[in-house]
């Protein structure tokens, strides 16, 4: 058996209401992209900080105050979280 096929054997036993929560589920995957975007890094001709600050991970910030204890109070994460 296929597993399309197990899949409506077993959606046959389930209510209406579960059934079409699972065609709401089966819908909302399709809608997603199919393919996500992959950065491949060339690591003989890149050093590690290249990559990183092409990735954004790496930057400055002036400050008096100690970020290995109390980071979280310093920097400002409101453009990286929606909310």
């Amino acid at each position: 058996m296929t597993l399309a096929e197990t899949i409506y054997q077993k959606s046959l036993s389930l209510p209406e209401e579960k059934a079409r929560a699972v065609l709401n589920f089966i819908d909302a995957l399709q809608q997603q992209p199919k393919h996500t975007a992959v950065h491949i890094v060339d690591s003989q001709n890149s050093s590690l900080l290249a990559v990183f600050e092409k990735a954004g991970l790496v930057g400055c910030l002036a400050t008096d105050e100690q970020l290995s204890t109390n980071y979280k109070t310093v920097l400002d994460y409101s453009q990286k979280h929606s909310s």
